[in-house]
């Protein structure tokens, strides 16, 4: 437990067992007060998608905000080893630290939080996360560091990818995460289990449903393009074209160019059960 206060949060709860997960049909609206929401990100503490989330959170729950201090992108589950960790108070509620998303989590649930979150939301990141993104995702990975730790944990990310309007509906994202925070409330996710929301962007009215999917195939054609600096010495950005390989029915990317939300279930467990009678077959002796 931490013992700087300035960096407690939380409070000691009675015995609430059976109301960790708040039903939010059958209880008054103030039992919320029970339900502690830690929200994340891997776009920066300062991030618009964040903040646009922690208000919509704060509707149903008590908010904590611990988020990386600057972009982290793309970093998946990486976790800071090689340097210390350090954490600013930006507010009563708010801090901000020099690592990646996962660390957020590790630190939020190990060391700055008095009482562990009832849910972990990860988000709105500023694009979809779906196909094999979510292997990279640092939106993802805090959502899976979450679960890891048994705590219910969502994604939300927002398909601003091909914005031709030049406006961003973080409004839009932030309902459906609050819907499905309170839907995670009223029905609690089985163990090693979390939820990779992906949201068009798109006014609330536009949005032609929900769909319950399967990530696609689709991943990054990877370009690397060579550039010197000014002294001669080689360098190399990474870029990419998003493609789209198989079938996509009923996927991510389906439910996207549908306008529809998509909620892919994901889960720790990677085995292969179907490779493991066969793979028995192949190494019988050393």
């Amino acid at each position: 437990m931490c013992s700087n206060k300035n960096y407690i949060w939380g409070r000691k709860k009675q015995n609430t067992t059976n109301k960790r997960y708040i039903n939010v049909y059958s209880f008054v609206f103030q039992e919320f007060a029970l339900v502690i929401i830690l929200v994340t990100n891997d776009d920066g503490i300062n991030a618009e998608g964040i903040k646009v989330l922690a208000n919509a959170m704060s509707e149903i729950g008590e908010v904590f905000v611990i988020a990386p201090d600057r972009q982290r992108s793309a970093v998946g589950m990486s976790i800071t080893i090689e340097h210390p960790l350090r954490v600013e108070k930006l507010d009563e509620r708010r801090l901000s630290v020099n690592g990646m998303p996962t660390d957020c989590v590790h630190l939020a649930i190990h060391k700055l939080m008095q009482v562990p979150p009832d849910i972990i939301v990860s988000g709105i990141n500023d694009g979809q996360n779906i196909g094999y993104d979510i292997y990279h995702s640092g939106t993802v990975a805090a959502a899976i560091t979450g679960t890891m730790f048994g705590i219910p944990s969502i994604a939300v990310s927002l398909a601003i990818n091909d914005n031709k309007e030049g406006k961003i509906y973080y409004d839009t994202a932030a309902q459906v995460a609050k819907k499905v925070t309170m839907s995670i409330f009223n029905k609690p996710l089985p163990m090693g289990r979390l939820l990779n929301v992906n949201v068009p962007n798109l006014p609330i009215s536009k949005i032609n449903g929900i769909e319950i999917t399967r990530h696609c195939s689709a991943t990054y054609d990877i370009e690397i393009h060579d550039r010197k600096d000014p002294r001669g010495k080689d360098y190399y950005w990474l870029g990419g074209v998003f493609q789209d390989y198989g079938d996509n029915s009923k996927t991510d990317l389906d439910a996207l160019n549908q306008k529809k939300v998509s909620i892919t279930p994901l889960s720790l467990d990677l085995t292969d059960y179907e490779m493991i009678q066969e793979l028995s077959d192949w190494f019988t002796d050393i």
